[in-house]
């Protein structure tokens, strides 16, 4: 009677080494960059959800425009008035954009204390806006739950690492940015850190991981570098739209670099498409490894590794191109709309930013390919059979 084989506790000891190792960088990372908010407006918002709206009629405030005042009751779902049913007062300026939609029964809101901020009103509570979280979280936990299901412990660390991932950002490098710290400098070391703790969790610590890791660091580091000639060459002054101007404007004595921070989008951005043209020919190979064998058998690895990764190369460049297009849709929208002069419109610094992301993310793609196939070819040629039809246990 023939026994299964017992499953190594290893690849578990490797990943709970690995989040005792991204925790005390997270930790540490969130201690020394702490940012405290120096100009922050004290609000004080709470949640409430419509039960009735009351009343509803306008004011004329100049000749033909009014504004729309509606009275409602809501109960309110958190803060000290939690469970009590209040009346409350939306109102919608014809000026104002963007303009929300009227208050109606069920809606889930967000309300403003009136007499906190210091408006002149007969109702304390205002409304604040739509209370869009629980319909994100609903969204959120979704999406995890499917990856976990149809993942399975690969989807559990998949999701582990990506919370990994947000932790690194909102906990470290965002911070860093924003108490003055070198934006290059953050980013090198943040990047690294998401490439090592999710290929880590996500492979285990093996040869797989290291030459996904080393193939990842090489695409990336392209980018980089591709990335600071460009911006010098095309002379970037990393002040795109309003945005970029309110970050000059933060008070106290830090200065935010934003030509690093351009760069430093421009890196983050292409992060995740180089993890996964990378990750992808490492297992690959790696399964190929065991099939090929006798004279030639390197050279076939590497032959059909760089036709995995052109494969790679023509989705992934689609991918970012797509990605960054549809992130500006509006603005281009904008742009051809009142600038009919296309040369005006291609010289904006927000459109050459968006540009010069796609193409260097692509660009770093482009050579994370041969530098993972070479070396996985290196590091799988120990599985390769010794004479073709000869069979390795696996």
């Amino acid at each position: 009677m023939e026994t299964k084989p017992r499953k190594s506790i290893w690849p578990a000891v490797e990943r709970a080494f690995v989040l005792l190792l991204s925790a005390l960088f997270l930790l540490i990372g969130w201690r020394v960059c702490r940012y405290q908010p120096t100009d922050a407006v004290e609000e004080e918002c709470e949640t409430a959800t419509v039960v009735e709206v009351v009343d509803r009629y306008e004011q004329s405030v100049v000749e033909g425009s009014a504004t729309e005042v509606i009275i409602f009751r809501a109960r309110m779902t958190s803060g000290e008035y939690d469970g009590q049913v209040l009346e409350m007062q939306q109102t919608i300026e014809p000026m104002v954009l963007p303009k929300p939609d009227p208050v109606a029964e069920g809606d889930r809101i967000l309300v403003l204390d009136a007499y906190q901020m210091g408006l002149d009103t007969e109702y304390q509570w205002i409304y604040g806006g739509q209370n869009r979280i629980p319909g994100m979280i609903w969204l959120a936990a979704a999406f995890l739950l499917l990856v976990v299901v149809i993942g399975r412990w690969k989807g559990a660390a998949t999701v582990i690492a990506l919370l990994i991932t947000f932790a690194a950002l909102f906990c470290v490098y965002i911070p860093a940015i924003l108490t003055g710290r070198n934006v290059y400098a953050s980013t090198i070391v943040v990047s690294l850190f998401v490439i090592l703790s999710s290929l880590a969790l996500l492979g285990g610590l093996n040869r797989k991981t290291l030459c996904a890791v080393a193939g990842n660091s090489g695409g990336v580091a392209v980018a980089g570098v591709l990335a600071l000639i460009v911006n010098s060459a095309l002379k970037i002054t990393g002040i795109l739209d309003t945005e970029y101007t309110f970050l000059m404007m933060l008070s106290g004595d830090v200065s935010i670099d934003l030509r690093g921070v351009v760069w430093g989008g421009i890196l983050i951005g292409s992060l995740g498409a180089i993890m996964d043209v990378s990750m992808s020919i490492t297992s690959a190979m790696y399964e190929l490894s065991f099939e090929v064998g006798g004279p030639g058998g390197t050279k076939r690895m590497i032959a059909a590794g760089m036709n995995i990764g052109r494969d790679a190369i023509g989705t992934m460049t689609n991918t970012l191109i797509l990605a960054y297009l549809g992130g500006s849709m509006a603005v281009v929208l904008l742009f051809t709309a009142y600038n009919r002069n296309p040369l005006m419109m291609l010289n904006f610094e927000m459109i050459v930013v968006e540009v010069v992301q796609a193409i260097v993310g692509s660009i770093g793609i482009l050579f994370s390919v041969p530098i993972t196939v070479l070396l996985a070819a290196w590091l799988f040629r120990g599985n390769m059979k010794a004479e073709a039809g000869a069979e390795l246990p696996r």
